[in-house]
């Protein structure tokens, strides 16, 4: 596909996402600070929220995650009263984050962005480094959310024409709860037949149990026993992933073995088997079609850098790549988009434990069809109001409600009294 102006989208978006000169955005929208409202204060509180059953845990960690949790929520206030919500991404704000905020301060948020007409198409050239550094891009879901509000559109609809109308989801909460609860495969089994009546079309289960929770190859049987369980529970036509959270590390043979015997069960991807390397992924790819048990390869939850994928799409070796959504930003989860269309490779965020950050993923369905499906955390963040969102059939609804479609709770009132924080005023 081609823009207007004859560039590929990829090589449009690259510029744009780079800001490689307003020759590629014409015009640019540049505007003064006294043309609208600038932001004037920033707040952050830590605020509970709770998943929709309790959560095991996962190749490498400690404990159970447990039924709650928590997440820092970021408020951004405009002169004009407007506030948009975000959310802090992995890595906590530390100094270089909080010396770009109070560069903040009296910007307008508009003027961070590059504009085609009424079309975000990038960033702002002297504002482009800032909000691509990895300590900052979490700040472009609060931007996004703001001028979303300020020009009464929903996000996706500042970027493109919605492409769906709903949008495919999977459960990605289903981790080593035989463990946990020291049952057998049969109780992954249970949770995806749970899963299923929910209304799901997919579901994601947790393998990598070797590295530590089962040593050895009963770690390895029980990973193969535990897809066979929730294939049995969920039937033929049902979307099945699995993610071993790097679990296989240093056992080439037993990723080998396990993906083999799961062949016959149908696994839509298999993610983060080893930590990846191309010479690693290459011979786990040639292995597998000797074996005739080829599966399709998803990572990149960890990729900051988006061109860092270029070499394994180039090589043919995923099929799925998953920037995190929540700290790499929207603009840089559409550049990945537009950078794997050319090799028919489908993005599909990485999020967790933020629903914010799964509203985002949705707004960035919703304009790239390379973007199929979205994971569901089942995490709702107690000091939010995000019940305009619907869920039927499988899919989420995005509301035609100006930014994320998102209000506080009255919950947050109750929580702001025991910490909300100014950051930056």
């Amino acid at each position: 596909m081609t823009q207007p102006n004859g560039l590929s989208r990829r090589e449009f978006s690259r510029r744009a996402l780079m800001a490689a000169g307003s020759a590629a955005v014409l015009p640019v929208g540049r505007l003064s600070a006294a043309a609208g409202p600038v932001i004037s204060r920033i707040t952050i509180l830590q605020v509970p929220g709770d998943f929709v059953r309790p959560v095991a845990q996962n190749a490498y960690d400690e404990r159970p995650v447990g039924k709650s949790g928590h997440i820092r929520l970021v408020r951004v206030f405009l002169s004009d009263g407007t506030v948009g919500l975000g959310v802090e991404g992995y890595a906590p704000i530390r100094d270089p984050g909080m010396a770009f905020l109070k560069q903040m301060i009296g910007v307008r948020p508009e003027s961070m962005f590059l504009w085609q007409g009424d079309r975000i198409a990038g960033h702002a050239t002297e504002f482009a480094a800032q909000l691509q550094d990895q300590n900052n891009c979490w700040f472009e879901l609060v931007l996004l959310d703001l001028v979303g509000k300020l020009r009464g559109k929903p996000v996706y609809s500042l970027f493109g024409e919605g492409l769906r109308t709903g949008i495919d989801a999977y459960d990605g909460s289903l981790y080593f709860v035989d463990v946990a609860s020291g049952r057998g495969a049969e109780a992954v089994g249970d949770v995806a037949k749970a899963i299923r009546g929910d209304g799901y079309r997919g579901l994601k289960i947790k393998v990598g149990r070797p590295w530590k929770w089962m040593l050895g190859e009963a770690g390895l049987v029980r990973d193969v026993e535990a897809v066979i369980a929730a294939r049995e529970a969920v039937g033929a036509n049902m979307n099945l992933m699995a993610d071993a959270n790097n679990g296989y590390q240093d056992h080439h043979d037993w990723a080998v073995r396990f993906l083999k015997e799961c062949s016959p069960y149908g696994l839509t991807w298999i993610e983060e088997i080893f930590p990846e390397t191309l010479e690693d992924y290459r011979m786990l790819h040639h292995q597998l079609q000797e074996l005739n048990a080829d599966t399709p390869v998803a990572d990149g939850e960890s990729v900051r850098n988006m061109d860092e994928f270029t070499p394994f799409l180039s090589a043919g070796l995923y099929r799925y790549i998953q920037p995190d959504m929540r700290t790499c930003g929207f603009s840089k989860v559409l550049y990945a988009a537009d950078l794997a269309d050319p090799w028919r490779v489908n993005v599909v965020s990485h999020n967790w434990m933020s629903e914010l950050g799964k509203i985002a993923c949705l707004h960035a369905a919703k304009i790239r069809r390379n973007i199929p499906l979205i994971e569901d955390d089942r995490y709702h963040d107690l000091a939010l109001d995000t019940s305009a969102y619907e869920f039927r059939d499988g899919q989420w609804f995005i509301p035609e409600k100006a930014g994320w479609g998102v209000d506080l709770s009255p919950n947050y009132d109750l929580f702001s009294r025991v910490g909300e924080e100014v950051m930056i005023s």
